[in-house]
């Protein structure tokens, strides 16, 4: 294959001990709902359909933790249970347009054995987020419950797919949502997040019966479906190897929000190689690539990247154009259903980052001009929310 690209991106992980390591993908379990849905805080066996962990490491100025994220949906409404692992608020955050900005936000907590959830909306990159009812909008959770004890807070809700509020997120069943969480330990929501936070990608379920794992691989992929997954996991790889290799130099800390979501596209394109039985493109050892295309772009970008703080979010701004580019030109090549849903996953992705780089750049009075995509999709973009 031959690929558009322009490459880079980062994967770094910021521990307590101050190493840089990938963090281990989430698990989504899938199951048959078989238990009725009810809002008593109680998270049943077979509730819900998927549920998945998400986990962040301590840091400075958080202590570490994770939260247990249950969904399951028809075509009216989407059902969710969040157990976090913390006695104090827990919030949950979709489709933000960068960083926080633009996310339609669920903050909930426990207090005096009552639950509260509010239908927030997040009206700039790190906040404010306020109730929707307090912009014009409605408050759209319509069933909600909740209980605390043993270190945990559990919160389960319901909402419509689409309210019809323009401070909501309309959602579509088979749907790749791009979230993010955070955790306090206090329930007093005018304390700020001290125990976690992140992102991560929730696929909503469609009418059709869910794959089991003992016939999930039995679907054949053509030469082009396979070339393409591969490269677009080892594309992610140089993204994340590039951006550790800059941040081990320079200490640019403006990229460690994204270490997450960078790690999650590899793990997201790994979860059509396991399930069809392929094999990654070499191995994981850090700035070696397969694909040598990929090899000598990557290498040329570490040099480009490493002048300046400015030139790094250039570097980072243009391989999300050329991500983007190959994430179009990959969904145009398969009609395979669970390889569409990653792939506009990881495009919604790049499209959110290139967005954060180009108002970063635009921060520090850089003015940003597509290098490959057309003046015209690059503008729409931007003002995409």
């Amino acid at each position: 294959m031959k690929p558009i690209l322009f490459a880079l991106l980062l994967g770094l992980m910021l521990l307590s001990t101050g190493c840089i390591q990938p963090e281990e993908a989430p698990v989504v379990e899938e199951k048959t709902a078989t238990e009725e849905w009810n809002a008593d805080g109680i998270i049943g066996e077979s509730e819900y359909s998927r549920s998945m962990v998400l986990q962040a490491p301590a840091r400075q100025g958080y202590s570490g933790g994770g939260m247990e994220i249950s969904w399951k949906n028809d075509q009216e409404y989407l059902y969710l249970g969040l157990n976090s692992s913390m006695e104090g608020w827990l919030a949950i955050g979709f489709e933000p347009l960068e960083w926080m900005k633009n996310a339609d936000i669920i903050l909930a907590y426990v207090q005096g054995g009552k639950a509260t959830v509010l239908d927030e909306y997040c009206t700039g990159n790190y906040g404010p987020h306020i109730e929707d009812t307090m912009l014009g909008g409605t408050n759209d959770i319509t069933e909600f419950g909740g209980s605390k004890g043993d270190g945990r807070t559990i919160i389960e809700l319901k909402r419509k797919l689409d309210t019809g509020d323009k401070f909501d997120k309309a959602f579509s069943p088979g749907q790749m949502i791009s979230i993010i969480w955070a955790l306090s330990n206090n329930p007093e929501i005018s304390f700020k997040h001290n125990v976690a936070f992140g992102e991560g990608i929730m696929t909503l379920t469609t009418e059709k019966t869910t794959t089991s794992p003992a016939t999930a691989g039995a679907a054949t992929l053509t030469w082009r479906e396979k070339e393409g997954i591969l490269f677009i996991w080892e594309e992610e790889k140089a993204a994340r190897d590039l951006y550790m290799s800059i941040y081990d130099k320079n200490n640019l800390t403006i990229f460690m929000n994204l270490v997450r979501s960078e790690q999650s596209h590899m793990d997201q394109a790994k979860t059509i190689i396991d399930k069809y039985g392929l094999a990654i493109p070499g191995n994981d050892e850090q700035g070696v690539f397969q694909n040598q295309t990929l090899q000598e772009i990557h290498d040329g970008l570490l040099a480009e990247g490493l002048q300046s703080d400015q030139d790094a979010l250039r570097v980072a701004a243009t391989f999300e154009e050329i991500s983007i580019m190959d994430l179009e030109k990959e969904l145009d090549a398969t009609n395979t259903e669970d390889i569409r849903v990653v792939y506009q996953g990881l495009l919604a992705g790049s499209k959110k980052h290139l967005r954060s780089y180009v108002t970063d750049l635009q921060g520090q009075g850089i003015l940003y001009s597509p290098r490959y995509l057309s003046k015209s999709e690059f503008e729409e973009i931007m003002k995409t929310n």
